[in-house]
């Protein structure tokens, strides 16, 4: 199969209830075996519905009026991002995505992921910085350049505001793949009963 990612554009899944579920089925594909991502949802017969439903909230209340998605024309491939101090939500908010949240993580490890999670949080450099939430490519789609034309539109945000990029990951391949585009290990975390996270950030060019 040969396919061509094209230039990934700006899409509002906030209020377009159908795109956000087919980005949220994408995404879910896209981080089917990764360890951070199911270290959040449950592990059992409701796994595969809560990662669609987890992207669906990040999509949607957990994007708030400040995070960006970019997606590749087919909708193969998308991306989240926030801004400097963009990603705080309001208390009535908070309050509507933790009950969604339950769901997703179980009752028994919700505290632990709610508490790793603010951890995580809590570690995000001190100085202004753009953070790249996710960034997923269809499984079908992975290797021919999808990643690549997302990652590349989210640096050039970073580079015209002169702004550091930060991100998170938990696999050692992605590492490797964010160091070819200028991202360095700042510092390593573990995760409450889960996986270790790479932090990594990238200075402006």
């Amino acid at each position: 199969m040969s396919a061509v990612p094209g230039a990934p554009v700006r899409v509002d899944t906030a209020s377009d209830p159908a795109l956000r579920r087919t980005l949220a089925l994408t995404l879910s594909r896209a981080f089917a075996d990764d360890p951070h991502f199911n270290w959040i949802v449950r592990q059992d017969k409701g796994r595969t519905e809560a990662l669609k439903q987890l992207f669906e909230l990040l999509l949607a209340e957990l994007l708030g009026h400040h995070g960006t998605v970019l997606a590749s024309a087919d909708l193969k491939a998308a991306a989240i991002w926030f801004p400097p101090r963009g990603q705080s939500l309001g208390l009535i908010d908070q309050i509507g995505v933790a009950w969604r949240f339950v769901g997703i993580t179980g009752w028994r490890h919700f505290p632990s992921r709610a508490y790793g999670l603010n951890r995580m949080a809590w570690r995000q450099p001190d100085q202004p910085h753009y953070f790249l939430q996710t960034l997923g490519v269809d499984p079908d789609r992975q290797g021919y350049g999808y990643g690549t034309a997302l990652l590349r539109a989210f640096t050039r945000q970073c580079d015209a505001d002169r702004t550091l990029a930060y991100l998170e990951t938990s696999k050692p391949d992605n590492v490797r793949f964010y160091e070819g585009h200028g991202f360095l290990a700042s510092g390593r975390a573990k995760l409450p009963h889960g996986p270790w996270l790479w932090q990594m950030t990238r200075t402006p060019g």
